[in-house]
């Protein structure tokens, strides 16, 4: 923690004893401005929640017996025909490609992911495209991107096994459900929605437009238990997603669900659909953002508005802008400062611009709103506090050329090629890898290199942070920080999601 920095004020004790087992850990909890995201636990579950699973711990049950009335359960809550519960969205994603190619004939459920022969393919909107595709192929899915009606028509040539549409992204794309629905029907194909960051409603307006299946986290604005997926639609698909999965010996034992959880997000849907203390807590959303707004309005440079729910979220969100010509530090170091104050402060990242960030309500209380907007008050009246000064030293080495590089990861190793043009302290060029190549772009200072490696791909570019010293050898050494985001997910947080690797380089002839 950087003494430097005003601190927030302190927790009450109640809310400082919510985090005090994370803390026996050595983890220090943060107050959460970022949203429902997996990286930072989704949502708690709310108290009807814990209390059902509390009680399901107490006596056992089958669990086919259970998945029977959860589906019913639903199905009345919903309109559906029926419904599942899986482990998190992307099992649902991967367990309704398998029902979608597989159904529950025993022969192609116990092939998966071997699926030559099959009709396999799984088509997508370009404009759609997104980062847990690969859920898709695990299930041994082919996937084809299409860009018109013309392509769509031709992808359905008797290869296609389902087509995965983004509800958030519908309203925006060239093919939305309401296009393909026509023609999707016609040839016998289902359409699923992943509509995960989204919320279910009676009757489910995605049912209702025509969707097969769809599928909401358990985890994020239902406040069920985080690690659960409520998948609605087909009866007949919804089922074969339960028989592809745990409890039983198929594609899906992996991805297991237990009847804690089964119980737990339903009672989570039945309480976000119906119940008064969920709305009472919705209608807590925006007050919490003008608690926080209230402590920024008067400062100088400083403008804020609050955005109402759109079809791509469920919440709605502060919007918090600045002049970089009266307060010097970007999004980004405004980011980390609050990280390293007590109590601690999360906001999100790939939201952010250089000069502006958005604050989600969701997760936060009414105590937690005031230390935010104080923190952040605090922040913009003394940004002296917040940026970064960093001593840069002329380049003393030239990196130009190319050169040979030695990749170590955690487990296994690989050989990448880099090509560098360095002027005075930039330097530009091109990385290899086995299977891409991507832009680098960069700096060096004294003999320290620093340098991204961005590898633009469909849906997930990578990203290879490379740090480094010149040795007298002429050799370079270091670590590289490993990381892939979707344009959307474009953060420092997902550019280094897969960990580090060591790195050594020497010069080619």
């Amino acid at each position: 923690m950087r003494p430097d920095i005003p601190q927030a004020f302190a927790l009450s004790e109640r809310d400082h004893a919510r985090g005090r087992i994370y803390r026996e850990f050595g983890v220090e909890p943060f107050i959460q401005c970022a949203g429902v995201r997996t990286n930072y636990g989704g949502s708690n579950p709310s108290d009807e929640v814990i209390a059902a699973m509390n009680a399901a711990a107490r006596a056992f049950v089958d669990l086919d017996e259970l998945a029977e009335a959860a589906g019913e359960r639903m199905a009345k809550l919903t309109g559906a025909e029926w419904g599942v519960i899986t482990a998190g969205a992307t099992a649902a994603l991967a367990l309704a490609t398998a029902a979608c190619i597989a159904g529950n004939n025993p022969e192609l459920m116990l092939r998966l992911p071997n699926t030559s022969g099959l009709r396999n393919t799984v088509l997508i909107p370009s404009d759609q495209r997104f980062a847990y595709e690969q859920a898709l192929r695990v299930a041994g899915a082919e996937i084809v991107s299409i860009s018109t009606t013309e392509e769509f028509a031709h992808a359905l040539d008797g290869s296609a096994a389902m087509i995965c549409l983004l509800g958030r992204m519908d309203d925006e794309s060239v093919l939305p459900l309401s296009s393909l629905l026509p023609l999707a029907r016609a040839r016998g194909v289902p359409i699923l929605v992943d509509a995960a960051g989204l919320s279910p409603d009676k009757p489910d307006s995605w049912i209702k437009k025509g969707a097969d299946l769809v599928v909401y986290a358990g985890g994020k604005y239902l406040r069920g238990p985080q690690s659960t997926a409520i998948v609605l639609g087909k009866e007949r698909l919804c089922r074969s997603i339960w028989w592809n999965g745990t409890p039983h010996q198929a594609f899906g034992r992996s991805m297991k669900v237990g009847k804690e959880e089964v119980v737990g997000a339903v009672v989570a849907l039945d309480r976000w659909i119906n119940s008064q203390s969920a709305k009472d807590e919705r209608a807590q959303w925006l007050p919490r953002l003008k608690r926080i707004e209230s402590y920024l309005v008067s400062l100088p440079g400083i403008t804020t508005e609050v955005l109402p729910w759109a079809s791509f979220v469920a919440a709605i969100r502060l919007k918090i802008i600045w002049d970089a010509g009266v307060i010097p530090f970007d999004a980004e170091e405004l980011r980390l400062a609050l990280l390293q104050q007590r109590p601690r402060i999360l906001i999100h990242d790939f939201w952010s611009t250089p000069t502006s960030i958005m604050l989600d309500p969701v997760n936060l209380s009414d105590e937690e709103a005031d230390i935010v907007g104080r923190a952040l008050a605090s922040a913009f009246r003394m940004p002296q506090f917040i940026v970064q000064v960093t001593s840069y030293f002329p380049a003393e080495v030239n990196f130009s050329g190319s050169w040979r590089v030695e990749m170590q990861f955690l487990h296994g190793s690989a050989t990448h090629q880099i090509k560098i043009q360095q002027d005075g302290e930039l330097i530009s060029g091109v990385h290899h890898t086995a299977s891409s190549s991507g832009d680098i772009s960069g700096e060096v200072h004294g003999r320290h290199i620093h340098f991204e490696a961005a590898h633009e791909q469909v849906p997930i570019s990578l990203f290879y942070e490379f740090e480094g010293e010149f040795a007298q050898d002429g050799s370079v050494s270091g670590k590289v920080r490993l990381g892939g985001a979707t344009k959307e997910h474009l953060g420092p947080v997902f550019k280094g999601q897969y960990g580090f690797a060591e790195w050594h380089a020497t010069h080619c002839a």
